[in-house]
């Protein structure tokens, strides 16, 4: 890795305990919080069926709570995650890539360890004591900054159903959402371990080009169309914005009272109110962060009515990251 995405990832790490404030709470330990109790909620929404193509290998996940449910080992290349949200709350599933680290595997219990750093760091934090809270941070092991950020599905609201096709190299993977509750980070993760395959499998076929570059933001190449499409989403860049991290794209349906001016400021976390549930707007799924160069393809049924494309970054609008665009019937 070079220097300079080095020094991004480092700058990534050192800040993201603003990011993952749901590291106070530990759903996996049992530890009493607001969250925690939600995590048994029993309720949950009913999903809608969908007939989508799959491309590669087909993974299904499933969110009933604070969870995900999706298998233990999985095969390497093009994979399609599935992801259907049975629960009360808007939710996404980014996929995190372990390092390899002095010759040993980093593994989900290594990942484990990472929770008790933050929880110190955030409560000196929150007493005022930045300076020291910060300090903690000197623990981070070595690898932390080398996690690699591989794509995944994009926001997901109550009920919806959201496709996402990626590459996968073999190695040790973590699934994570960090959406807020009541101004919680509600961090949620599960390990996934991906299988050398010597299955030969080719890219999907898009219907539909999407680009997305910190100069040019979100580019619409096709013009969206109603009925099924496979929509690429290239990775023409990836570098920080003022909150840390890079750029993604996610599919909104608009209504008719939809607060656009809303929907904006909800993108950036940084803010009380950003990422915090309910979210403003019906979220039918994207593609997350994922490497400069690479593509990631979202599958959809567009119906007719208008929509947007949206990155997770500070005042998406001013960056060209804010793209409205309508879907005519047949």
């Amino acid at each position: 890795m070079n220097t300079q995405k080095r020094k991004f990832r480092i700058l990534i790490f050192l800040w993201i305990p603003l990011l993952l404030t749901g590291c106070l709470i530990s759903c996996n330990r049992g530890e009493k919080s607001v969250l925690s109790q939600q995590v048994n909620i029993e309720e949950k929404v009913v999903v809608k069926n969908v007939t989508l193509p799959v491309f590669g290998n087909l993974v299904e996940v499933r969110t009933t709570g604070m969870n995900f449910i999706l298998p233990e080992e999985i095969p390497s290349g093009w994979t399609t995650f599935r992801y259907s949200n049975e629960s009360l709350l808007t939710h996404f599933m980014l996929v995190d890539k372990l390092p390899v680290a002095d010759g040993k595997q980093i593994t989900y219990a290594d990942f484990g360890n990472i929770p008790p750093i933050f929880r110190d760091a955030m409560d000196l934090i929150n007493k005022g004591k930045e300076a020291e809270g910060f300090a903690e941070f000197s623990r981070l092991p070595s690898w932390f900054p080398e996690i690699i950020f591989t794509g995944g599905v994009g926001l997901v609201s109550p009920g919806e159903t959201a496709q996402t096709t990626i590459y996968l190299d073999p190695g040790t993977y973590v699934v994570e959402c960090y959406v807020k509750t009541e101004g919680i980070f509600h961090t949620m993760t599960e390990q996934v371990i991906v299988k050398e395959s010597s299955l030969k499998q080719t890219a999907p076929t898009a219907t539909m080009n999407l680009s997305i570059s910190r100069v040019g933001g979100i580019e619409i190449l096709t013009e969206a169309e109603a009925g099924l499409q496979t929509i690429a989403v290239h990775f023409e860049d990836q570098e920080p914005h003022e909150h840390f991290l890079g750029h993604d794209v996610h599919l909104v349906k608009l209504g008719k009272d939809t607060n656009l001016d809303k929907l904006n400021s909800w993108m950036t976390w940084t803010t009380p109110e950003g990422l915090n549930t309910p979210a403003p707007v019906k979220f039918l799924g994207g593609a997350q962060d994922m490497p400069s160069g690479k593509t990631g393809y979202i599958t959809v049924d567009l119906k007719p009515g208008d929509y947007a494309w949206i990155a997770e970054v500070p005042d998406p609008e001013s960056k060209n990251m804010l793209k409205q665009f309508t879907v005519s019937g047949r």
